[in-house]
């Protein structure tokens, strides 16, 4: 399994990385973004996981969110209004605070120098072939996948 040294990325360089072309013309944020994206998707999902996030990570997402059901509230929303291709996150901010966003396509929250300690990949080709466009019935069924411990693990290290 490859592991990347998410920390050593800055922002800086994630985006002036993402701004260069390839000689054939494709912007290397496909492969900058996309790899770091899967690599974390793969990772945070276990045949045994689902339940309730760890102590610490649950007191900082209540922190952030006010409660656990808000804060799958906001997961779901970013999940399902990501329109076309996507990932949603939980991330650590510079300031050491959970947030939930969504990102475009390939998009990386390393690229606005957040790191990411969940993330759900909402391109088509992640569910399609079991949930056809029923999007929010995947949203669901990966909650029950999640690995919790290692999210905390992740949330441990991002907060250094």
């Amino acid at each position: 399994m490859l592991t990347l040294p998410l920390k050593g990325l800055t922002k800086t360089c994630c985006v002036t990385l993402t701004r260069c072309r390839k000689p054939n013309g494709k912007l290397l944020s496909i492969m900058v973004a996309d790899m770091p994206n899967h690599s974390l998707f793969w990772t945070i999902m276990s045949p045994n996981g689902g339940g309730n996030p760890t102590p610490e990570v649950a007191a900082a997402i209540e922190s952030a969110c006010g409660s656990l059901e808000a804060a799958k509230e906001q997961f779901v929303t970013a999940a399902t209004t990501r329109f076309g291709s996507g990932w949603a996150w939980v991330v650590v901010d510079e300031t050491g605070s959970i947030q939930i966003y969504s990102t475009a396509n390939q998009d990386s929250p390393i690229m606005q120098g957040h790191t990411p300690i969940l993330g759900l990949d909402v391109w088509e080709h992640a569910y399609y072939l079991n949930y056809q466009n029923l999007r929010p019935a995947y949203i669901e069924a990966w909650t029950n996948v999640i690995n919790w411990e290692e999210v905390a693990r992740r949330y441990a290290a991002a907060k250094g």
